[in-house]
């Protein structure tokens, strides 16, 4: 579980060189190579919406706040589902029948990464956060294509997006992982 979970951490927000849309639904293949050359590639489905919310503030006025919603359905080679908000991860583990709820102190901040992203070429780009060093390539249409780094646990990360569809229909129901009954609940 250490494997993946620095990377579903994330939060995503619009960059001036790297722009990504309020929502988008992806394919992903993601490989993790630990440090004893043991690899473990997952696959699944990535949904993401951006909820914009207006705040009042003490003052009489209005702020506009964001929040960034991920659900990562890993399919294979076990059955995942894992929801984050950029503050609190769930992770359900259907194999393990097994809820689990983080509070997210050392994640990857995707949003920073990407705004010290500096391009490299037309489509890649490179960003350090927190002494981690992240490549992120982009298509032909600038979407999102993949993302390689060496996590905080020195595995070898690399993330790939296939069939991406920037502002696709995303209901904010569906980033929400729902808690089996039965399942083992544990809090970290």
């Amino acid at each position: 579980m250490k494997y993946f979970l620095s990377f579903l951490a994330l939060s995503l927000a619009l960059n001036a060189d790297i722009v990504l849309p309020d929502t988008f639904t992806t394919n992903f293949e993601q490989t993790i190579i630990n440090e004893k050359g043991k690899v473990i590639k997952y696959e699944g489905k990535v949904l993401f919406k951006n909820i914009k919310e207006i705040l009042s503030t003490p003052e009489g006025g209005d702020e506009t706040y964001t929040r960034s919603l991920f659900k990562w359905s890993y399919t294979a080679p076990t059955q995942k589902e894992v929801c984050t908000n950029g503050v609190e991860l769930t992770v359900i583990d259907h194999d393990l029948e097994q809820v689990s709820h983080y509070l997210i102190d050392e994640g990857v901040d995707l949003e920073q990464v990407l705004k010290l992203a500096q391009p490299l070429t037309k489509t890649d780009y490179k960003a350090t956060y927190k002494d981690i060093e992240y490549l992120i390539t982009m298509d032909k249409n600038q979407h999102l294509k993949k993302i390689v780094y060496v996590d905080a646990l020195d595995n070898k990360v690399k993330i790939i997006f296939n069939n991406m569809i920037y502002n696709s229909l995303v209901k904010e129901q569906e980033l929400e992982c729902q808690t089996p009954s039965g399942y083992d609940v544990i809090e970290g």
